[in-house]
């Protein structure tokens, strides 16, 4: 039996009906001369091959008493790889966006939290030859990097693939009792306490060390910079239960040329283009727009957390960005500036305050809050968290495959947040980029405009005026 971290349980405890929290990816392969049954059967024999590189693959949910501390992961006795992969259009043939509505459709459904929180659904017929695997995942166990990290273990370097592959013999592990469970319960809560303690200190002390190693005059801006507030939108509500993904692909090689011509990041480009797009939505379909909008941008803390028992390693940066720019040139370097002062503000108070502040609130607090928030549809009146949220995650600049076929793209899958209701989720991959852009169709009606928009902001940053 093993607690979860309180990062990996916030993820579940957030979750509403309207907002579930799974995350994942459309992977796009060549399969060659492969059939249908082929294919499944492919994939079906590399994951029951390798499930045991993926040990909480197996594991399931069990809930402390009360919700007091972090649940539990244990495994699941009935555990079968065969009630995780799924056939999909079995019988004809789909095309690409017709994938990306059935990933739209399965994406919000809330797992069952009595087996493991995942599954991978196989279709094997897609227009010009393709092969196509979604994998879906529950955001409490893994992150975009260490996404990247399990998928990586069901890939290959070359595209060999050993139809006689044999699984690794799994011993089950004993299931705990009640009485175990209750008493790591109690010692859990103590720890709690003195965990709460610790870390109240840390960030009194650390505060303040952030504003005074910086000159007089930027103060008032890093501590306004560090509560931001969001503003009402035109689309700003509580979500609905309903998603539609909407893929583009543009080059890795320009995003890297515009950063380089303007001393900036490639996540600062990839947050403009998403700035620049959601403002311009809004402009064109004559919806309020704030002065700023907050975007969130989930960061990796996996090198500073070290041996953290925790599938979810991700901080946050939380940035205020104008809505009123000259240009895109203007907005890049409005972006840039804003991410260099909030990656100070990130750093002085520790890249683990979110995760350690996670593991002190019990998780029938959280839950309390958010299931509140979303049947009294507070967001339906008062500002969102955040206005959006924009991931990047750089996958490798080689070919993988799976089970002897060969990945073309992937698209990734994100979540969205109540109040928001708009995730732009980029993923890189042999020299170009994916954007999977997730939305609540009813709050983002012609979702369709955005890779539009995002092309136009490109082709004005590339420009050498």
């Amino acid at each position: 039996m093993e607690s979860l971290s309180g990062l990996d349980a916030a993820f579940l405890a957030a979750e509403t009906d309207t907002m579930p929290l799974n995350v994942g990816a459309v992977l796009v392969f060549d399969k060659g001369g492969l059939s249908e049954i082929e294919s499944y059967d492919r994939i079906m024999r590399l994951v029951v091959a390798r499930i045991h590189k993926l040990p909480h693959f197996r594991k399931k949910i069990v809930n402390a008493p009360l919700g007091l501390v972090q649940p539990y992961w244990v495994e699941d006795l009935t555990f079968s790889v065969s009630s995780h992969v799924h056939l999909a259009f079995p019988n004809r043939e789909v095309n690409l966006d017709q994938v990306l509505e059935y990933g739209a459709t399965i994406l919000p459904e809330r797992f069952d939290r009595s087996r493991p929180l995942w599954d991978l659904f196989v279709i094997p017929r897609v227009e010009g030859n393709r092969l196509v695997v979604i994998a879906k995942l529950h955001h409490a166990i893994i992150d975009g990097v260490s996404g990247m990290q399990a998928l990586a273990s069901m890939f290959d370097l070359n595209e060999e693939f050993d139809s006689e592959i044999q699984p690794v013999a799994h011993t089950q592990e004993v299931g705990p009792s009640q009485f175990e469970v209750t008493t790591r319960t109690m010692l859990g809560l103590a720890d709690h306490v003195l965990s709460a303690l610790s870390i109240g200190v840390s960030t009194a002390k650390e505060i303040p060390a952030v504003l005074t190693n910086v000159p007089s005059e930027t103060v008032l801006k890093l501590a306004s910079d560090m509560i931001p507030v969001p503003r009402r939108t035109g689309a700003t509500s509580s979500i609905s239960a309903i998603r539609k993904i909407v893929s583009h692909r543009f080059r890795l090689s320009d995003v890297k040329e515009i950063a380089g011509r303007n001393g900036a990041k490639v996540n600062d480009v990839l947050l403009t283009l998403s700035q620049g797009a959601l403002v311009g939505y809004l402009k064109a379909h004559e919806l309020d727009l704030p002065e700023h909008l907050v975007g969130m941008v989930p960061v990796s803390v996996h090198e500073e957390s070290g041996d953290v028992a925790s599938k979810n390693k991700v901080s946050a940066l939380f940035l205020t960005i104008p809505t009123t720019f000259e240009n895109s040139r203007d907005l890049l370097s409005r972006v840039h500036a804003i991410t260099d002062r909030a990656k100070a503000i990130h750093s002085g108070i520790g890249p683990m305050f979110f995760y350690n502040l996670a593991q002190v609130i019990p998780p029938v607090v959280l839950e309390a809050l958010f299931r509140t928030a979303a049947r009294s549809e507070l967001f339906n009146v008062a500002p969102p968290l955040f206005n959006y949220v924009v991931s990047n995650v750089p996958g490798p600049n080689f070919d993988l495959f799976m089970a002897g076929n060969r990945l073309e793209r992937m698209i990734p899958l994100a979540p969205v947040a109540d109040g928001s209701g708009i995730t732009f989720a980029y993923l890189s991959y042999k020299g170009m980029i994916d954007l999977g852009l997730t939305v609540d169709p009813n709050l983002y009606a012609f979702a369709e405009e955005f890779p539009v928009r995002v092309d136009e902001i490109l082709t004005e940053l590339l420009r050498n005026e």
